[in-house]
């Protein structure tokens, strides 16, 4: 992820709690920069695109991607959250 532009994507591949397998419900990002405080995404209340097979992606606004370390925090009613830092 370049720093401070517009236009980039990050996902994170999420699975069921129940079962493992793939989860194909709603996720939501939150995003915390700098480690700082964890807020929801600001592009469409932090909503996600399921890309397929579990894999889902959001599109940050250029000011979620300005810092030094991202970390984008995956969530959805039973999945298991997933981080990914970049």
């Amino acid at each position: 992820m370049v720093k401070n532009t517009s236009g980039q994507k990050i996902g994170a591949q999420m699975v069921s709690a129940s079962d493992g397998t793939a989860f194909t419900g709603s996720v939501t990002a939150s995003v915390t920069i700098d480690a700082g405080t964890q807020a929801t995404g600001s592009v469409g209340s932090g909503a996600c695109t399921h890309e397929g097979n579990g894999y889902h992606t959001y599109a940050p606004a250029q000011a979620e991607t300005n810092g030094t370390l991202l970390a984008f925090t995956f969530t959805g009613t039973g999945a298991v959250p997933a981080t990914v830092q970049v």
